[in-house]
């Protein structure tokens, strides 16, 4: 039984082999046991497939949690007569681009069948089913949330290499920052900033008619005012209906069912639509100006290639969130309506303290109460919840077991495949990898994620319970952001995160806002006060604090 609650209690030991690296961006607080159980076999199988697909010498990215806290640590491939397969991998993935044909079959084929496999699952109601229904529908809940892990991680070759490739040698290329050059990708990422089709079918339903208009902007409470859109006759009814079923039953702010989704935080809908039909939304994407400026710094024996580096890059862009929201992002939402469904009656019972207790349980746990057949007590689940809810990702260890050895040279390999590594490289550094930097009293140094400089007021946001507290102008600073944060972005003058590199969300929105952004300052919270006077500066990533 759980009885330590201090994190101080606990012993980290590395995991496994090797050394260890927290992950602050995925994981920003510790998991549930549910997801602890699911996520690392999920995400490794998936790993497997690109590495062998695109000929990568990474077989995989050994991902485990130690106290629900994520640690990561790269697997070579280490059998020696597997190499000569990954070099023709990869010469074969460069030369037919296999990107543009992941990018087809994700398009056509694998998004909308997800689609369709959790609109399924959605449309069954879990407080209806009897006791063995509800085991059964969990059970395939489960087992859909882990194809969905592997999903997301069988795209990693087109999310990863041509936006590598392009940062690796663009900035060999040019000689700029690589959150400078990043920027001519604004605008290809549109779901990452919270765009879609469902959304605008609905904001232009409420241009159209004022009574709907007049209820969105009511004072109603959130919940209710959600219900009585999606109950409206005609085109708001039914607009509503299908964005609210796209969108409803997403994780918010990370990839664990011990999470709440988009329905269970109303407020954060209600203020996402309200700003959308307001005209908030993401920038255009970057002029003919923006391009040529960077350009004209390319040799111009390279333009051609320079630009066809950057077509790929623009093109495969937005999956790097895409494969997440349309896989274990939404499915996980499900399993978790699940869980609080069978939570709510072990609480009606008096079994547990309060429904999404049943959270903090591992599967078989989960099983044996709803089955009445043993499994952690009231006071040991409601100790597990009060650990998480305490503890976010900073309080752990930042990495465990030896010292990372410097990565083996690439001088030897065939140039094909020690371009594949240098692109995985370089956009993994670049999804979490924070700035060495030390800051100052008042001067904040982090990662430049998104050009320009801005000054106003910051903003002090842990969770979407306090959006409610942002003004237009803000400067948001927080631990990291999430796709709950897309409610909010068109009121911001800048972001300002702790953790993140230059692919994290939180980088690709101000991109997409084209606002200034800086990230992975690791200690922004801890030096900047709520409501002091900032200035960002989103190239060279410092954050002055002027009062």
């Amino acid at each position: 039984m759980l009885t330590m609650e201090t994190i101080d209690q606990l012993t980290f030991e590395p995991p496994g082999p090797g050394p260890w690296v927290l992950d602050a961006v995925h994981a920003p607080r510790p998991f549930s046991r549910f997801q602890c159980e699911i996520h690392p076999p999920s995400l490794a199988e998936g790993f497997r497939e690109t590495g062998r697909r695109y000929g990568l010498l990474l077989d995989y990215l050994d991902w485990q949690l130690v106290h629900g806290f994520a640690y990561f640590c790269p697997r070579p491939v280490t059998e020696e007569a597997d190499l000569p397969a990954r070099f023709e991998a990869a010469e074969r993935a460069f030369e037919r681009k296999l990107w543009r044909e992941d990018m087809e079959r994700w398009e056509r084929e694998v998004k909308p069948a997800a689609v369709r496999a959790h609109l399924a699952l959605q449309a069954v109601d879990p407080g209806t089913l009897s006791r063995d229904e509800l085991l059964e529908h969990l059970e395939r809940c489960r087992e859909h949330q882990k194809r969905m892990i592997i999903q997301h991680h069988r795209f990693n070759g087109a999310a990863f290499i041509p936006v590598g490739d392009f940062l690796v040698q663009a900035s060999e290329l040019t000689g700029l920052p690589q959150g400078e050059l990043l920027s001519l990708l604004r605008g290809a990422a549109p779901e990452s900033a919270g765009a879609s089709h469902e959304l605008d079918r609905l904001v232009s339903a409420l241009h159209e008619d004022p009574v709907a208009r007049a209820l969105l902007e009511s004072d109603d409470e959130p919940g209710e005012l959600l219900e009585r859109l999606r109950a409206e006759s005609g085109e708001v009814g039914t607009t509503a209906a299908t964005y609210l079923d796209s969108v409803g039953y997403r994780l918010l702010d990370s990839l664990d069912v011990g999470d709440p989704y988009l329905l269970e935080v109303p407020e954060v809908v209600v203020n996402r639509l309200r700003v959308a039909v307001a005209g908030g939304g993401p920038a255009d994407g970057p002029s003919g100006q923006e391009i040529t400026r960077v350009r004209d710094r390319v040799p111009p024996e390279h333009w051609e290639h320079f630009d066809e580096l950057l077509a790929e890059a623009r093109l495969t862009y937005r999956v790097r969130d895409e494969r997440g929201i349309f896989s274990e992002v939404w499915a996980g939402g499900i399993t978790r309506r699940t869980i609080l469904a069978a939570g709510q009656r072990l609480a009606q019972e008096g079994r547990i303290q309060e429904p999404a207790h049943l959270v903090e349980a591992g599967y078989q746990e989960m099983r044996d109460l709803v089955a009445d057949d043993g499994g952690p007590s009231a006071e040991e689940l409601a100790a597990r919840a009060r650990f998480r809810a305490t503890y976010r990702a900073s309080d752990a260890p930042p990495a465990l077991g030896p010292a990372p050895e410097p990565p083996p040279s690439l001088n030897g390999l065939p140039a094909t495949a020690a371009r594949a590594m240098r692109a995985l490289d370089a956009a993994i550094g670049a999804l979490s990898t924070a700035s060495h930097a030390e800051s100052e009293p008042t001067l904040v140094r982090g990662v430049g994620a998104s050009p320009g400089v801005y000054a106003g007021t910051a903003r002090l946001i842990s969770s979407p319970a306090e959006f409610h507290r942002l003004r237009p102008g803000d400067v948001l600073v927080t631990h990291s952001t999430t796709e709950s944060f897309n409610a909010v972005l068109p009121l911001l003058g800048a972001i300002v995160t702790n953790a993140g590199g230059l692919l994290c969300h939180a980088a690709i929105v101000s991109r997409e806002y084209g606002i200034p952004g800086v990230v992975g300052t690791r200690d922004a919270t801890a030096l900047i006060a709520d409501g002091a006077r900032v200035r960002v500066d989103g190239s060279t990533g410092e954050v002055k604090v002027m009062g």
